[in-house]
């Protein structure tokens, strides 16, 4: 694929850093607070961060709650229609409010610091998500007393959720683990009646997630981001931490690692991000415009880029955002019609030699236009993982140290 080349720029803004005492690394923990020391009437650092969590996290977690509690309506709806003749679109119903609940919690993945950091598997525990152990939950959940909260991330949550409601199986899903009386009897069920089970278990769920997500919203109330790390600096440092789940997570996992890197590669359909519905597009696309907002700010409020800019790297600034705004661009439904399973599962064996050497400027097919998305990201992220966190003087992650891929 094409080499994304590394523009130069004047170190001006590294000294800058450098004399406030952080400028790489190993300076995250001086005592002086870089960030802070550039208050001026331009630029707040304190305002930045603030604006960050009051007008970009926050109103997304609205958003969010107000979905999760849709989400528990459809679902609702939905198991009341089992059997009827109004199931089909009812099961639509329910399975379209989770993939709009999804998509406002994948642009939240990008924004994994302070309570969403330890919150996170709360709601979403990919890639742990194992349907075997959803398939258990719901039986036990037919026990007089059962407690959802008691069980553990991979059994509840939005991949949980997933399954039970566009998994087209009866059958249960542990296969050879599928040993105890109590499993061996439910999967003997008629499957109407599993349905409703599974059903009752996804209405379980729901109400979990909605419990969870105003404890979720009380928290960030009661969050500073602006002392959470003991400095300004460290806590800017946080929010870029977190930005760097576009590098090992939405372009690596999501992506890179489904796709062939060589001639004797293949596609790898089975190990998108999601097993049962056709959410991998949204999930990167959403994770970009998270990412976006975190950069650039919302409604006109900070975000990181401003820091950029206050160091006197405004077209760095410029150029990271442009770059964003052209991966959510090519990412999109209107650029790539077709769900990344079935363009992969559609693949022959000449379509590796394309996907390997597409560019998304002169893409013309589905297949073409995803392999492209790669390099659209990755101009991204080569800036995010040198020239930001250099210029800033932030750290970078300990599992994205070395990886210049």
């Amino acid at each position: 694929m094409k080499k994304i080349v590394l523009a130069t720029f004047t170190g001006l803004s590294v000294l800058a850093l450098a004399g406030c005492g952080s400028s790489s690394s190993s300076s995250v923990g001086s005592t002086t607070d870089s960030c802070a020391a550039l208050e001026s009437a331009s630029f707040s650092c304190k305002k930045m961060l603030n604006d960050i969590v009051d007008h970009t996290v926050e109103p997304l977690i609205a958003d969010f709650s107000a979905q999760v509690q849709s989400l528990k309506t459809a679902t609702s709806e939905y198991c009341a229609s089992i059997d009827t003749s109004t199931q089909a679109t009812e099961l639509v119903g329910a399975q379209e409010a989770w993939q709009a609940t999804m998509d406002v919690w994948q642009q939240l993945e990008v924004m994994q610091f302070g309570p969403l950091l330890t919150e996170r598997e709360n709601f979403y525990s990919w890639p742990l998500n194992d349907s075997c152990k959803v398939d258990e939950e719901v039986v036990f959940a037919l026990v007089a007393g059962y407690d959802i909260g008691s069980a553990t991330p991979a059994r509840r949550g939005l991949d949980a959720f997933e399954y039970l409601v566009f998994n087209s199986e009866s059958v249960i899903s542990c296969g050879d683990n599928n040993t105890t009386p109590a499993l061996i009897a439910w999967n003997a069920k008629d499957p109407i009646l599993k349905l409703k089970d599974r059903c009752a278990y996804a209405t379980m769920v729901s109400d979990d997630l909605v419990i969870r997500t105003a404890s979720l919203t009380q928290a960030y109330i009661d969050y500073d981001v602006t002392v959470a790390a003991g400095s300004q600096q460290k806590s800017a440092n946080l929010i870029s931490d977190a930005l760097f789940y576009i590098d090992k997570k939405t372009k690596d996992d999501k992506l890179v690692a489904q796709l062939p890197q060589t001639e004797a590669g293949a596609f790898n359909p089975g190990n998108l991000e999601f097993n049962f519905a056709s959410a991998s597009k949204e999930a990167i696309h959403n994770n970009l415009k998270g990412a976006l907002a975190i950069m650039d700010g919302t409604n006109g409020n900070g975000g990181l880029g401003d820091y950029l800019v206050a160091v006197g790297q405004s077209d760095l600034a410029e150029e990271m955002i442009s770059e964003l705004n052209i991966a959510i661009g090519t990412s999109s439904t209107t650029n790539i019609s077709t769900s990344f399973r079935d363009i992969m599962e559609a693949a022959v064996a000449a379509d590796v030699a394309v996907c390997i050497n597409a560019i998304s400027e002169s893409a013309t097919t589905d297949l073409a236009k995803m392999c492209g998305l790669d390099n659209d990201i990755k101009a991204f992220t080569d800036d995010l993982k040198n020239r930001f966190v250099l210029t800033l003087g932030f750290s970078t992650p300990t599992d994205a140290e070395g990886d210049n891929d």
